[in-house]
This record gives C-alpha cells, sequence and structure tokens, in this order.
C-alpha cells in the first residue's frame, strides 16, 4: 500500500509542478513595503490585473495565462524543458530522471533572458503605487520547481518501497485422499451387512501432489518394465 500511496503523491507533484505558472519568480528589488514578484511557469505566467472596489481601494488580481505570441525567446532548454514535463505528466514514474530535467528551465532564457519581465514591469508602472520596476537579472526557484524536486524524491522512495514490500500471499490450493474401507458383515438372520470406513488423508499442495504422483507412475513404468 505504501509504494501506491508513495507513487500518488509523486503523481501530484509532478502534475502541480508541470503545469503551474510558478515554476520561477523574479522579485522586485529597492521596495521594502510591498515587493511584487513576477512567476512563470514551463507552458504559463502569473498575470497581474487591477481592480477597484466600491470603496475606491485597489485590489490586486492574480491569474495563470499562456505567454502572448513573441513575448519570450524559447531557446533549446526552455523546449527540453516542456517535452520532459509532459513526457512525466503522461508516464510518470517510469521517467523519473526525465522529470528532474525539467529543471532545466533555471537555465534557459525563461530565466536570464525573459522578455515577459518588462512587459509585466511596464503595465505594471502605472497601475501601482510605491512600485520600483526593478527586477533582479535571474530568476529564483518558485513553488513549481520545489514540488518538482519533491516529486523526484517522492518517485525514488516508491521505488524502493515496492522493492522492500513483499507481494500479497495467498493460501495454497491443496488436495485430500480419502481411504475407504468396505466391510461386509453377515447378521444372526443370514442377512449380510456392508460398512464403509472413511479415513481422510493429510491436505498436500497440488503441486507437492503432481510430484507424488509423477514419482509413483514412474515406479509403476519401472515395475512393468521389469
Amino acid at each position: 500500500m505504501l509504494p501506491g500511496v508513495l507513487a500518488i503523491i509523486a503523481s501530484i507533484l509532478c502534475l502541480f509542478g508541470g503545469t503551474w505558472c510558478k515554476f520561477i519568480s523574479f522579485t522586485e528589488v529597492n521596495n521594502s513595503t510591498d515587493p511584487v514578484t513576477l512567476s512563470y511557469g514551463i507552458w504559463n505566467y502569473l498575470g497581474y490585473s487591477t481592480r477597484n472596489t466600491i470603496s475606491g481601494e485597489q485590489v490586486m488580481m492574480e491569474s495563470c495565462n499562456y505567454y502572448p505570441d513573441n513575448s519570450v525567446i524559447i531557446d533549446t532548454k526552455w523546449r527540453s524543458a516542456r517535452a520532459f514535463s509532459a513526457l512525466t505528466i503522461i508516464i510518470g514514474g517510469l521517467v523519473t530522471f526525465w522529470l528532474g530535467l525539467t529543471l532545466l528551465l533555471m537555465t534557459s532564457n525563461a530565466c536570464y533572458n525573459n522578455g515577459m519581465v518588462e512587459l509585466s514591469a511596464t503595465a505594471l508602472q502605472n497601475s501601482l503605487i510605491n512600485f520600483s520596476g526593478e527586477f533582479p537579472t535571474t530568476c529564483t526557484m518558485a513553488g513549481g520547481g520545489k514540488a518538482t524536486i519533491a516529486a523526484v524524491v517522492m518517485w525514488f522512495l516508491a521505488a524502493l518501497a515496492s522493492l522492500k514490500v513483499e507481494p500479497p500471499q495467498r493460501d495454497p490450493i491443496t488436495v485430500e485422499s480419502h481411504d475407504v474401507t468396505y466391510t461386509k458383515n453377515q447378521q444372526a438372520d443370514g442377512t449380510q451387512v456392508v460398512t464403509e470406513t472413511v479415513v481422510k488423508g493429510t491436505p498436500v499442495p497440488v503441486a507437492a501432489a503432481n510430484n507424488n504422483e509423477t514419482v509413483e507412475e514412474g515406479a509403476a513404468a519401472a515395475d512393468q518394465a521389469v
């Protein structure tokens, strides 16, 4: 049961890390009040929008969106991360090593040359108060990346647990021999009474019983040959 539970947890983490829009992030610098964090995933990014409440208070809304056309340059490492992400979601623990390769996103253009960072900063510049619009040149790992690492560990533990857990055992199928003895007795009035006596043998597993029958048949054949 334990391997199955670990595999289910690993599958959920794998799906979470591969599809969530928070695999990597850029946190605003030079803003100690309420810094904005821009997050990006393998397939989508975390978009922001602002709404005004009835009281006039400004509220920021978040949602995962697909990358707009021509907004980012998807290099070889980013494409590899996408391919390995899709394979691991479909196949699962059979390609645990490939799941770890989705971390190639950390060394791709998504982390070092992400055009969406500048676009998002420009869009938020006129919407937020105390927004510096300055972000670091490299990313940090976010929840999706951490979930991917946890999924690799869970798949590995599930594999180890499956080696340690004994397979379920069922009771062996047995056969039982019976020795039947018939005794004929004559009564005082001349009638005959037949008495049946049944003696049950010890249950024998089917494989052992077949072996015994084979030995007996071989012995009988040898006696006939002699």
